[in-house]
């Protein structure tokens, strides 16, 4: 691989079977934006933190994964505002 596509997709993306873009498509597919988003990076730096910034790369997977746990609770928080309440609902 040439130095330009080595700055592109460096060799820490594609350790292994998959490569990382292939597995984030894939887990991400079916997801919103925001939730795959979030997801992506996780995936991104717990993949690549044995070979490039280590511990680093573990703590922004950390803080991404805090990130979504915080907005699947702001997401089912408003659903459940959404309800109706059952003297709302009329048969």
């Amino acid at each position: 691989m040439n130095g330009m596509n080595e700055k592109i997709n460096p060799t820490y993306y594609r350790q292994g079977k998959y490569e990382t873009i292939d597995v984030i498509l894939d887990v991400t597919k079916n997801l919103p934006g925001d939730e795959a988003y979030l997801i992506g990076n996780i995936i991104k730096y717990v993949s690549r933190y044995n070979s490039k910034n280590g511990i680093e790369d573990i703590e922004k997977a950390r803080w991404y994964a805090k990130r979504l746990s915080r907005l699947l609770k702001e997401k089912e928080e408003s659903e459940l505002t959404k309800l109706p309440n059952r003297a709302e609902v009329s048969i």
